[in-house]
């Protein structure tokens, strides 16, 4: 079987939707773990700090083409589908035998309670993932600025069936054939095997509880461990996969305890093989065509502002995790038919202070403090309608309504240690939403920048930086790296981030958060 969710998190690239959290927007920024709202300059000023397209030291004209992905995964999700995604094909093979009224061999009892424990870690609260991408080309002279640029964000949020999880014959199926033999099996290993299955039912306190999502009245831990591994036994598995089958399942038993205790209340709903587990994915479009400008009011303090027009283009989705072989173009297809655009209006307003402009007096490393408030006037976009045909369990996920760019405001401040040398740090003043369910996002970032080779014709930047999501206390660290090179009237720029905690997929360690952002420059 085919998983839609993984795919997704691993290949996502400029969609967006829902509300958005604060973006990475272009390299410099993003090697500075994200400060932008008091340094940035020059074109990408529009986005950070539409107050600082007025220069007040050296004036800055340049076109500016830049773009970047971000991907924020939360807890254990990536882990979780990784697994599932495993599972996938074996799954099928269970499933089948359910319908049927066939008999478990090793390798289906270990399906089964892998699969139900990583349903229980999916039912953990605030799981899903976050794919950011942005592009933009930008162009600033004087005191304006004009923009082209995609933004957004997508979100995967699972939403797990926790009742449909039946093993017997419930909703109309056979049920897995067990075995009615509880005799102790004869071979070591396999005695081992029922001896490590019974301890760990007879642990989580679940005998009663398989016991009705089986259809089954064993009368103890010990006579139901017997009777699965006398059935695997009987279905051809040999005594040292029956030992592997039993670890596996005491590994993960405890886990899945309070599922199979949840889908017990109720009967074990329709059963296994209808589980109507759901991934719900938002995918969209926001592009927007900004008109910036800033002044100087008084020595010190620059205002500023943007005027947008932005196209949202908004799309969902929705895939039956356990049921579904679509393959991600098909879904994604699928989704964008059934896309809505509408058009709406923006605007952004920034603050920049000098200080020691401000003072007019030499204050220590000149600080400067910025503060920008995005999408003040809450733009709304329109969700495309329900699509005829798709599954009821999707329909009850189905987000309705209009979508809102709710206002995001972030502060800033900088100093210069040395002429070489910026020091920086934002941190968002509201706690935005995401594209996940009462997932928050709320960044504190810190940067620095070292230019060691500072010149009017050439530079090399180097950059680094951390960020923090401060509203969810279990998100990992992001560290970034940067690096720009101008020369002339040429630059470009690049930056990195990588969080502290890795997930595991497809066998091998890859970072649990991660971004990347490129641009290239002309000053004129």
């Amino acid at each position: 079987m085919k998983r839609f969710l993984l795919a997704v998190l691993l290949s996502a690239s400029a969609f967006t939707l829902n509300a958005q959290p604060w973006q990475m927007v272009g390299p410099r920024a993003m090697g500075m773990g994200g400060a932008g709202v008091a340094t940035a300059y020059g074109a990408d000023a529009q986005y950070w700090n539409p107050a600082a397209l007025k220069d007040t030291d050296q004036e800055i004209q340049n076109v500016l083409l830049s773009a970047g992905l971000q991907m924020e995964t939360t807890k254990d999700v990536m882990n979780a589908l990784d697994n599932l995604n495993d599972l996938s094909d074996r799954y099928k093979n269970l499933s089948d035998k359910i319908s049927y009224g066939g008999a478990p061999n090793a390798q289906d009892i270990s399906t089964l309670f892998e699969g139900l424990s990583d349903i229980s870690d999916l039912t953990k609260n605030n799981l899903g993932a976050v794919v950011g991408a942005d592009a933009g080309l930008g162009i600033k002279i004087k005191n304006f600025a004009v923009s082209v640029r995609s933004l957004g964000t997508m979100g995967v949020t699972p939403v797990i069936d926790t009742v449909n999880v039946g093993l017997g014959n419930q909703g109309g199926t056979a049920g897995l054939n067990i075995s009615d033999s509880t005799a102790l099996p004869a071979e070591t290993d396999s005695q081992r095997a029922a001896q490590i299955l019974a301890q760990t039912i007879t642990d989580t306190n679940t005998l009663d509880a398989i016991n009705t999502l089986l259809q089954t009245n064993y009368a103890s831990a010990a006579d139901m461990a017997n009777a699965f591994i006398n059935t695997a036994l009987g279905a051809g598995s040999s005594a040292q996969e029956v030992l592997s089958a039993a670890q596996t399942a005491a590994s993960n038993l405890p886990n899945a305890a309070d599922i199979i205790q949840t889908a017990a209340q109720h009967n074990g709903g329709n059963g296994y093989e209808q589980n109507e587990s759901r991934a719900m994915a938002d995918l969209g479009l926001f592009s927007e065509i900004a008109l910036g400008y800033a002044q100087e009011v008084i020595p010190g303090l620059q205002v500023g502002g943007n005027l947008k027009l932005i196209e949202g283009t908004i799309a969902q989705t929705g895939i039956l995790v356990l049921q579904d072989d679509k393959s991600l173009s098909d879904v994604a297809s699928d989704a964008w038919d059934n896309k809505k655009t509408s058009a709406q209006l923006g605007v952004d307003l920034g603050a920049k202070v000098n200080l020691s402009r401000l003072t007019d007096r030499e204050i220590l490393f000149n600080p400067v403090i910025g503060l920008t408030a995005r999408n003040i006037n809450s733009p709304k976009f329109d969700r495309p309608g329900l699509p005829q045909g798709i599954p009821d369990a999707i329909a009850q996920s189905w987000q309705t309504g209009d979508y809102k760019l709710k206002p995001q405001i972030r502060a800033g401040i900088a100093i210069e240690p040395l002429r070489t040398l910026v020091l920086a740090a934002d941190l968002d003043l509201t706690e935005n939403e995401t594209a996940i369910a009462n997932f928050k996002s709320r960044q504190l970032a810190i940067g620095a920048e070292w230019d060691f080779a500072k010149g009017k014709t050439f530079s090399l930047p180097l950059r680094a930086g951390i960020n923090k999501n401060l509203a969810e206390a279990d998100s990992s660290m992001y560290y970034t790296l940067g690096l720009g090179f101008k020369i002339a009237r040429f630059q470009m720029e690049l930056a990195g981030a990588i969080s502290s905690e890795t997930a595991e997929v497809e066998g091998a360690d890859v970072p649990a958060s991660a971004g990347a952002s490129f641009s290239l420059g002309f000053v004129f």
